[in-house]
């Protein structure tokens, strides 16, 4: 496996999220994901942030419609997908050759 980079920040994992491809990278030497979509712009969804102890999405609000956070599924499926990624990284970047 190799590393990519979105926006200087090593991709962790990409998902896909009711149609859309959503891409989490670590920001650097933080418990935190930034989340952003794959084709659209504004591509910025996110952060997940507290990774280490209770996370939450901090959203961006230029996509806070495609978030529906009156209904959280696709809040809910970030989070998720983040938290699963943040505890499986160890993993991805022992198996990432370059």
């Amino acid at each position: 496996m190799r590393l990519h980079f979105v926006d200087n920040y090593p991709l962790l994992g990409t998902a896909d999220i009711e149609g859309q491809e959503v891409h989490f990278a670590w920001v650097w030497r933080q418990p935190c994901l930034r989340v952003t979509f794959a084709d659209l712009e504004p591509s910025l969804i996110g952060r997940v942030i507290h990774l280490d102890d209770l996370p939450r999405l901090a959203a961006a609000p230029d996509n806070l419609a495609w978030l529906h956070h009156d209904d959280p599924a696709r809040s809910l499926a970030v989070l998720d997908f983040a938290t699963d990624l943040w505890r499986r990284k160890e993993a991805v970047f022992r198996t990432c050759d370059g």
